[in-house]
């Protein structure tokens, strides 16, 4: 049939056409369809059409279509039709549309819809755009959507464009859901405005992953209250870097778990402000040995006296001499008793002679035989005559046994071990005196120790402690006493 011939068709002629004939006319042939006759024809007439020939149908053709014959255009159809076609398609028969016929929408159809007819998309309509049409929308039209903007999908949102992100209102993304927040890009996060980040919901805080917030900046960070902070994970805090540490508040910091805590990097530790390691009160035990170990002299070196008191053995073997040498007096003096025996012969060695007498009598008593070898003569001569008196027979030869190997390191225990009357001490003091005055001399040892031997001035201060010689110094009370 000519066009002509179709279009003088009556009413009654076309309503008569069955789908095989109506499949069968072209898109010249549909255009001379009269518009009035569209109105009769039915779902399964319109659904016939084919994808080639609907291209003919006007816009004032489709504008008269019932939304039964709305709903029976088939998904070839829909994507066949040019976007202003879509376009004269009323609120009424946007909204009778299937989510079927909607996932066979282009981004061109999409985007010339109004956002009237986009917020008459149900949950499953909005959920049914398919990846390639979502990037027609813009803020507008996503704000159209409201609460229902929670529907879309994880690729759905993925596949959004930086520059829709960056456009979404604090509304919109309030309305995200985890799984949503969850599909965001780094690329996508990295443009959300400090707004936008602040808007992500609170339960939904949990599902950002650690590479997404390693892209925040640290002002993206700074727009988390306190609620979000708490809401992170430890995993969630590994991931963040010094920066991200360094923006959150105090009160953030000191809102997290022991177990959030010990999530920090050691390269993000360096973030934590003085006033942040203060705010963690008895939490800072929970900073592992390489946090500790990770600290910069700056952080050591502000922490308060109530920080140090409350670190661990562990913690305090884990400081390094560089972190120790700038510990400040009352700090080394807030070391837990406990906690002194952790202290390694290095660390000891790396204090000052103003450190080591800044130590009470309780904690040089604490101190081991191993630890007191590591003591350098400056040292043992800030000891108060308490202190050197509390040491035992043990911690007094770890003393001596150095002597022999390098006399330089021994001057006279009267200097070193100050004014005591310790009989072991005395004995040694006495016999390093002797073997001092007459360097050549051979010198006999009678004592009740049950030997007697000639020994060198060396094998006398490095073997013979017994408690006895001080008979042999000057202070005979028994007889048979003598050098």
């Amino acid at each position: 049939m000519s066009t002509t011939t179709i279009a003088s068709l009556s009413t009654d002629d076309v309503a008569a056409l069955s789908s095989t004939q109506i499949a069968a006319l072209s898109s010249s042939q549909i255009a001379a369809i009269e518009t009035g006759d569209f109105e009769v024809m039915s779902s399964a007439q319109i659904s016939a059409i084919s994808a080639a020939a609907v291209l003919g149908m006007s816009t004032d053709q489709l504008g008269v279509l019932s939304t039964g014959n709305v709903q029976g255009l088939s998904t070839s159809q829909l994507a066949a039709m040019y976007s202003t076609q879509i376009e004269a398609l009323d609120a009424d028969q946007v909204t009778a549309l299937s989510s079927t016929q909607i996932a066979a929408l282009g981004s061109a159809s999409l985007a010339v819809m109004s956002t009237d007819e986009l917020a008459s998309f149900t949950t499953d309509e909005i959920a049914a755009i398919s990846t390639k049409a979502i990037v027609a929308l813009d803020a507008d039209d996503f704000a159209a959507f409201g609460s229902n903007v929670s529907a879309l999908t994880s690729k759905q949102v993925s596949a959004l464009s930086t520059d829709q992100i960056a456009l979404f209102s604090t509304t919109t993304i309030a309305a995200f859901g985890s799984d949503q927040v969850a599909a965001l890009t780094s690329s996508q996060i990295g443009v959300m405005s400090t707004a936008a980040i602040a808007a992500i919901a609170t339960d939904t805080i949990s599902s950002l992953t650690s590479k997404q917030l390693s892209a925040m900046s640290s002002d993206q960070i700074a727009a988390l209250d306190l609620d979000r902070t708490t809401a992170l994970t430890s995993s969630q805090i590994s991931g963040l870097g010094s920066d991200a540490i360094g923006a959150m508040t105090t009160d953030e910091i000191a809102a997290f778990t022991t177990d959030e805590l010990a999530a920090i990097s050691t390269k993000a530790i360096a973030g934590l402000s003085t006033d942040d390691l203060t705010a963690l009160g008895t939490n800072v035990t929970s900073l592992t040995s390489k946090q500790i170990s990770a600290l910069s002299t700056a952080q050591i070196a502000s922490l308060s006296t109530d920080v140090i008191a409350g670190l661990g053995s562990s913690q305090i073997g884990a400081l390094t001499s560089t972190q120790v040498a700038v510990l400040s007096t009352a700090a080394i003096a807030a070391i837990a008793t406990d906690n002194i025996a952790a202290l390694t012969s290095k660390q000891l060695s790396a204090m000052s002679t103003d450190q080591v007498a800044a130590l009470d009598v309780d904690q040089v008593t604490a101190l081991s035989s191993s630890q007191i070898a590591g003591l350098s003569s400056g040292a043992m001569a800030v000891m108060s005559t308490d202190e050197i008196a509390a040491f035992s027979t043990d911690e007094v030869a770890a003393i001596s046994d150095r002597c022999p190997r390098n006399r330089r390191d021994c001057p006279d225990l009267q200097a070193d071990l100050g004014n005591v009357d310790h009989p072991d001490r005395i004995a040694e003091h006495g016999c390093h005196r002797i073997a001092r005055q007459q360097p050549d001399r051979r010198i006999d040892v009678h004592s009740d120790c049950g030997s007697v031997d000639r020994l060198h001035r060396s094998d006398c201060y490095r073997q013979y402690r017994c408690s006895h010689l001080q008979a042999a110094f000057g202070h005979v009370d028994r007889p048979g006493r003598s050098s």
